[in-house]
C-alpha cells in the first residue's frame, strides 16, 4: 500500500472512530431514516384512508333517504358517523374536524323523487384537509349517483320498461379503468418511493456539510491535509467513504424493505433501482461539499444545504407535476438528485420501459460527481488556513 492510500485509510479509520465518538453521526445516518421509514410506511399502512367520518342532514325521514344513508355507510372510504337535525350542526360538527364532510337530505326528497322532479342534494367538504376532503367528496358523489340511478330504474320500471330498456337509459356509456403503475390507487406506493428518498437526500447533504464543517470548525483540517498529502480529493475520498457505505446501505435497506418485503411495484428488477440509490448518495454528497465549500463556516454550510434539500422535496415532481410549473422551476428540478431518481423509478419500477429511457437521468446523476471540482481550490485554501468564524 503506498503512503498515499496509507493516508486515505488513515482518514477513513479517523472517521469511523468519529461515528463512535459521536452519536449525532448514526442518529442522522441510521437513526432518523429508519425512524422516517417505519413511520410512514406504517402510517400509511393500508394505502388509502378509510372510514373517514362523516355526517348527513336528513330533512325527510323517510325510506329513501334511510337507504341513501345506508349506501353511503356502505363506501370503503367514509363512515357515516352522525346524522344531523339541521345544516348548522354539521357545520359546526366540521368546523370542529368531527367530520370531513357532509351531504344534505332536502324535505320531501322522497315525494320529488318519486314524481319525477329533480330533488337537490346538496355536498359540503372540507377541502383543507386536501386527502380526506377528496375521498370524503368522492364517496358522497358516487352515492349520489347510485341514489339518482335507483330513483330512475324505480320511475322506469312503474312506466313497464324492459331491463335492457333500463340498462341503456342508466348506463349509456360503460367506462373501463385501468390505473397503470399503481393499480391499488395505494398512497403508500405513490408517497413512500419518492418521500423516503427526499428525506435521504436531505440529510447526506447536512451530514456531507457536516462532517468537513466541523474540520473546520474545531482546527483539525490542516492535519488532515497533511494525512492526505495535500490532497482534497483524497480527504474528501477518506472522509466521506464511510458516509457513502452507510447511506448507501441504509437506501438499499429501504428499496429491499419497499419491493421485497411490501411487495411494491418493480417492473425491471432491483438492480436499476440499487444503481440509481447508489447515484443519489454520491450526487447528494457532491453537493454537500458544493454547499461547505462556497460557505466554509459550519452553520452557513449546514443551513444552505437544509435550504437547497428542503426545496428538493417540491421539486422532486411528486407533489405538484414539473411539467405544468413555470419553465424556470423545470429547469431548476433537474439539479436535484432525487428528481432524477424519481424519474428513474417511474420508468423502470412503475414502468416496463428499456433502461436506455432512463439513461439521461443515471448520466444527470453522474454529472454532479463534476460539483466539487468547482470548489476545490477555495476548499483548500479554507481546509489550510483553518480560520473559523462564529
Amino acid at each position: 500500500m503506498s503512503k498515499k492510500d496509507y493516508g486515505i485509510w488513515k482518514i477513513f479509520r479517523r472517521e469511523c472512530a468519529r461515528f463512535v465518538s459521536r452519536p449525532v453521526y448514526l442518529l442522522c445516518i441510521l437513526g432518523i431514516p429508519l425512524f422516517c421509514i417505519i413511520f410512514f410506511t406504517t402510517l400509511m399502512w393500508e394505502g388509502a384512508p378509510e372510514r373517514l367520518p362523516v355526517g348527513v342532514v336528513d330533512n325527510d325521514h323517510s325510506n329513501v333517504s334511510r337507504s341513501l344513508i345506508r349506501t353511503l355507510n356502505s363506501m370503503s372510504y367514509v363512515d357515516v358517523k352522525y346524522v344531523f337535525e339541521s345544516y348548522t350542526d354539521a357545520r359546526e360538527a366540521m368546523q370542529q374536524n368531527d367530520i370531513y364532510a357532509f351531504m344534505t337530505i332536502p324535505e320531501g326528497f322522497e315525494n320529488k323523487s318519486m314524481s319525477g322532479k329533480q330533488p337537490e342534494i346538496a355536498v359540503f367538504t372540507n377541502d383543507a384537509y386536501y386527502v380526506a376532503g377528496g375521498f370524503s367528496y368522492k364517496a358522497l358523489k358516487m352515492t349520489a349517483a347510485l341514489a339518482n340511478g335507483a330513483i330512475l330504474k324505480g320511475v322506469m320500471q312503474g312506466k313497464g320498461a324492459y331491463e335492457y330498456q333500463m340498462a341503456a337509459k342508466l348506463q349509456p356509456l360503460v367506462l373501463e379503468t385501468n390505473p397503470l403503475g399503481n393499480p391499488w390507487i395505494s398512497y403508500s406506493i405513490f408517497l413512500n418511493n419518492i418521500i423516503l428518498p427526499c428525506i435521504l437526500q436531505l440529510m447526506i447533504m447536512l451530514m456531507t456539510a457536516y462532517a468537513i464543517g466541523t474540520e473546520i470548525k474545531e482546527g483539525h483540517s490542516r492535519r488532515l491535509l497533511v494525512l492526505s498529502n495535500r490532497s482534497v480529493f483524497r480527504l474528501l475520498l477518506g472522509k466521506l467513504l464511510p458516509q457513502t457505505i452507510l447511506f448507501s446501505l441504509m437506501g438499499f435497506v429501504l428499496q429491499v424493505y419497499l419491493y421485497g418485503y411490501l411487495q411494491f411495484p418493480l417492473e425491471h428488477g432491483i438492480l436499476p433501482m440499487m444503481a440509481a440509490m447508489f447515484l443519489m448518495v454520491i450526487s447528494c454528497q457532491s453537493i454537500g461539499v458544493l454547499m461547505i465549500g462556497i460557505f466554509p463556516i459550519l452553520r452557513l454550510g449546514m443551513s444552505s444545504a437544509a435550504l437547497f434539500g428542503v426545496i428538493g422535496f417540491s421539486l422532486a415532481g411528486f407533489s405538484f407535476p414539473i411539467e405544468i410549473m413555470y419553465e424556470p422551476f423545470q429547469w431548476l428540478s433537474n439539479l436535484y438528485p432525487a428528481r432524477h431518481y424519481f424519474m428513474i423509478y417511474k420508468e423502470q419500477a412503475l414502468n416496463p420501459f428499456p433502461i436506455w429511457y432512463s439513461l439521461s437521468n443515471y448520466l444527470w446523476m453522474t454529472g454532479f460527481l463534476l460539483l466539487p471540482l468547482i470548489v476545490m481550490p477555495r476548499l483548500k485554501r479554507e481546509l489550510f488556513k483553518q480560520h473559523y468564524k462564529a
